[in-house]
C-alpha cells in the first residue's frame, strides 16, 4: 500500500514546485514591468511613431543600391571568415576542454572558466575592444566574430563530447587502440554532424551580427546604417535593410540545405559534392579580403585591458546605488526578462500561423516572410525606433529585445512544429472546436518542452544583447560599460564585465536545471 502512494506523493510535490515556480515568475515579471517603466498608455499614445518611421522607409531609394553593395560585401566577408575560423578554433578548444582528450583538470577547468567569460561578452563589445588592439576596419570585425564564434562553438563542442556515448571508444582503447584513434573513430562521428549543424546556425546569426559592427568602427554596413539613421534618410535606410533582407534570406536558405545534407535528408553524389567543395573554397578565398591592414595600439592596449580585468574597480561591485554594478545588473535582468516574455508570446502566435504543418503553403508563406523580415533588422535599428516612441531608458530596451526575440524564437518554434504529430490537432479541428482550441489542446502540449528550452536559451542571449543597447541609450549595464571602454576606464569596464559574467553564469545554471526538468 505504501508503495502505491509514493508516485502520488511525488506528483503532488512536483505540482507544488511547479506552482511555486509560476508564482515566482509572475512576481519577477511584475517587478520587471515596474523597474523598466513599461506603460501601455505610452504605447497607445505614441506607438504610431514607430510605424511612421517604417513607412518612411517605403519605397526604398533604388538609386542608392550601388553605394550599399561594397559595405554589404564586406559584411558578408566578415561573417563567413569569422564563422569558419571560429568554428575551426572552437573544435580545437572543444578537444582541450573535454575529459576524454584532456585528463588534466588543472588545465581544463581554468580554460572552461575563460570560455565562460568569453561567451559573456557580446560580439559588438569584442569588436570595440578589437578596434583598440588593431585599429578600425573589417579586420577588427573579423577578429571579433572569430573570437565570439570560438567561445560559443567551444562550449557547444565540449558539451556534446561530454554527453556522447563513450562505450565504443572505451572498447577500442581496451582493444589496444590509442585514445586519439579511439576518439576519432568512436566519438567524433557521433558529435561532428551536430557540431557542424550548430556552426551553420551560428553563421546565420553572425550575418546579422556583422551588420552592426560598423557602429563601433569595425567595418561592414553598420557604419553606413548608423549614418543614414542619424541623418533620418529613411528611404536609404530602407534600401540597406532590403539588401540585408536578401542576404539573410539567401544565407538561411543555404544553411537549411546544408543542414538537410548533414541529416541525410538531401543526398549529394560525387559531382555535387565536388561543386559544393569548390564553391566553398571560392567563397572562403573571397572572404579573405576582410583581412585588410590595420593599425591600433596592439600590445599596449591588450595589457591595459587585461589589467582592468585582473584588477577591477571593487567599489563599483559593492556600490548599492543606481550607479553600482548590482543595480545595473538588476535593471539588465529586468530588460532581458520582459523582452523575452513578450517575444515568446508573440513568437508563439506568429509561428503557429506560419507553420506549413498546420496551414496550407499559401496561407503560411506570408507570416514566414514577415518573421524573416523581423529577424533581418539589426537590434540597434529597433532600439533607435523605439526610443522615438518611449524616450531613452529601459522600456525601449525591453521592447527592442521583444522584437529581436520574436525573430529568433519563432525559428526555433517552427522547427519544433515540424516535428509534432498533427493527428490530435486535426482530430480536434474535425470535431468543430476551431483552430485556436485545436492548437491549444492538440499541439501545445507537444511543444511545451522544446519551446520552454528555446525561451530559456533566448533569455541567456538577451542578457548579453541587453549589454549592447547602451549605444542607443536603451538602459541596462550597456551604457556605463560602453562609456568606460570608450574613455579607457579599464578598471570600471572590468568590474562591469565581471558582474555581467556572474549574472549570465547564474542564469545559465538556473535555466539548465529547468531545461533538465
Amino acid at each position: 500500500m505504501e508503495r502505491r502512494k509514493i508516485p502520488g506523493v511525488v506528483r503532488e510535490a512536483g505540482m507544488k514546485r511547479i506552482h511555486w515556480q509560476r508564482w515566482l515568475l509572475l512576481l519577477l515579471l511584475l517587478a520587471a514591468w515596474q523597474e523598466t517603466g513599461a506603460s501601455l498608455d505610452v504605447l497607445a499614445a505614441r506607438g504610431n511613431r514607430f510605424l511612421d518611421i517604417l513607412e518612411a522607409m517605403v519605397p526604398p531609394d533604388t538609386g542608392y543600391f550601388s553605394q550599399v553593395l561594397p559595405p554589404l560585401a564586406a559584411t558578408i566577408r566578415m561573417s563567413v571568415l569569422g564563422s569558419v575560423l571560429g568554428t575551426a578554433l572552437g573544435f580545437l578548444g572543444a578537444l582541450f576542454a573535454n575529459r576524454w582528450s584532456n585528463s588534466y583538470p588543472a588545465l581544463r577547468v581554468p580554460f572552461k572558466l575563460l570560455i565562460q567569460l568569453l561567451r559573456t561578452v557580446p560580439a559588438l563589445i569584442l569588436a570595440l575592444l578589437c578596434t583598440f588592439l588593431i585599429g578600425l576596419g573589417t579586420l577588427a570585425g573579423t577578429l571579433a566574430l572569430t573570437v565570439y564564434t570560438f567561445g560559443v562553438m567551444t562550449r557547444l563542442g565540449y558539451e556534446d563530447i561530454e554527453n556522447a556515448d563513450w562505450k565504443g571508444a572505451q572498447a577500442l582503447v581496451a582493444a589496444g587502440t590509442g585514445r586519439g584513434k579511439a576518439f576519432f573513430r568512436g566519438i567524433l562521428p557521433k558529435v561532428l554532424p551536430g557540431y557542424l549543424t550548430n556552426a551553420l546556425y551560428l553563421w546565420e546569426a553572425n550575418v546579422r551580427q556583422a551588420a552592426i559592427l560598423g557602429y563601433v568602427g569595425a567595418g561592414g554596413i553598420g557604419l553606413l546604417l548608423n549614418e543614414k539613421l542619424a541623418w533620418r534618410a529613411y528611404s536609404q535606410v530602407g534600401t540597406i535593410l532590403l539588401l540585408l533582407y536578401g542576404v539573410v534570406l539567401a544565407s538561411e536558405s543555404l544553411s537549411e540545405l546544408l543542414r538537410r545534407a548533414l541529416a541525410g535528408q538531401w543526398r549529394l553524389d560525387g559531382g555535387r559534392k565536388g561543386l559544393l567543395g569548390l564553391a566553398a573554397l571560392l567563397v572562403f578565398g573571397w572572404s579573405l579580403g576582410s583581412l585588410e591592414p590595420a593599425g591600433g595600439s596592439g600590445l599596449r592596449a591588450a595589457q591595459a585591458v587585461l589589467a582592468g580585468l585582473l584588477h577591477p574597480d571593487v567599489s563599483m561591485l559593492t556600490d548599492l546605488s543606481r550607479e553600482g554594478v548590482p543595480y545595473l545588473l538588476w535593471e539588465t535582468f529586468c530588460i532581458a526578462l520582459l523582452g523575452t516574455a513578450g517575444g515568446a508570446v508573440l513568437a508563439g502566435l506568429l509561428s503557429s500561423v506560419a507553420s506549413f504543418r498546420l496551414l496550407p503553403f499559401g496561407a503560411a508563406l506570408g507570416p514566414r516572410l514577415l518573421l524573416l523580415a523581423i529577424r533581418t533588422i539589426p537590434v540597434f535599428v529597433y532600439g533607435l525606433l523605439w526610443i522615438r516612441v518611449t524616450g531613452p531608458g529601459p522600456f525601449a530596451g525591453a521592447l527592442t529585445l521583444m522584437l529581436c526575440s520574436i525573430g529568433l524564437l519563432s525559428k526555433r518554434f517552427l522547427i519544433a512544429l515540424e516535428g509534432i504529430s498533427v493527428g490530435p490537432y486535426q482530430a480536434y479541428e474535425a470535431m468543430g472546436t476551431g483552430r485556436p482550441k485545436a492548437f491549444c489542446r492538440g499541439v501545445l502540449p507537444q511543444l511545451v518542452p522544446g519551446w520552454g528550452a528555446a525561451i530559456l536559451y533566448r533569455l541567456d542571449v538577451n542578457l548579453r544583447e541587453a549589454s549592447i543597447l547602451g549605444l542607443v541609450g536603451a538602459g541596462g549595464i550597456g551604457t556605463p560599460l560602453i562609456l568606460a571602454l570608450q574613455h579607457y576606464k579599464w578598471q570600471e569596464a572590468g568590474a562591469l564585465l565581471w558582474g555581467l559574467a556572474a549574472l549570465v553564469a547564474g542564469v545559465e545554471v538556473i535555466s539548465e536545471r529547468l531545461r533538465t526538468r
